[in-house]
């Protein structure tokens, strides 16, 4: 991925050198690249995000009787706990983990959101503790040892808000 930001940039400047102008992106390209952060990354995230939220609200609610998952108190609990996650919580985290790198370059700017960075090392985090109690059987606190983003959910709302204002502006300007 860094590579082809840099190849680019050379490329850039080559063409820069030359007396070539790069050009801008008409309107129509910046529409439809709009279009697919919104269709391909952002709503797609914040689905996943939410659908999460709520799982968890589920799984406290129906499951454990509080508003809290951690420290899980029995045997049973953890028994729960591990079905929740390896059957529901991580394969969703690992999707929008699938979702972030394979869409990348629908983000604006070089890097990431820094809460897209955590989501990040929240799940590669978790998978490599629980890949390790899978294989070593070492018991680890049963979650990753960094929180999940709260700020994901309201920063990716946000985006959308921007990204569609952004959108009616190309829609009505041409």
């Amino acid at each position: 991925m860094r590579h082809h930001r840099i190849l680019g940039a050379v490329g850039t400047l080559v063409l820069w050198a030359a007396g070539c102008a790069v050009p801008a992106p008409t309107r129509n390209e910046e529409l439809l690249r709009v279009e697919r952060q919104l269709d391909e990354l952002y709503q797609p995230l914040l689905a996943l995000v939410r659908e999460s939220h709520a799982s968890v609200q589920d799984f406290m609610k129906t499951q454990l009787g509080r508003d809290w998952i951690f420290p899980l108190e029995k045997d049973e609990e953890v028994k729960l706990w591990l079905e929740k996650a390896e059957g529901d919580l991580m394969p969703r985290n690992e999707r929008m983990v699938a979702l972030i790198r394979a869409k990348r370059d629908l983000v604006d700017g070089p890097d990431l959101p820094p809460s897209w960075k955590a989501l990040l090392e929240h799940q590669d985090g978790w998978r490599a503790l629980h890949e390790k109690w899978k294989r070593d059987h070492l018991p680890y606190s049963w979650h990753s040892p960094t929180a999940f983003p709260k700020r994901l959910e309201a920063e990716l709302e946000a985006a959308i808000e921007t990204l569609g204002k952004r959108r009616t502006g190309l829609k009505t300007s041409s």
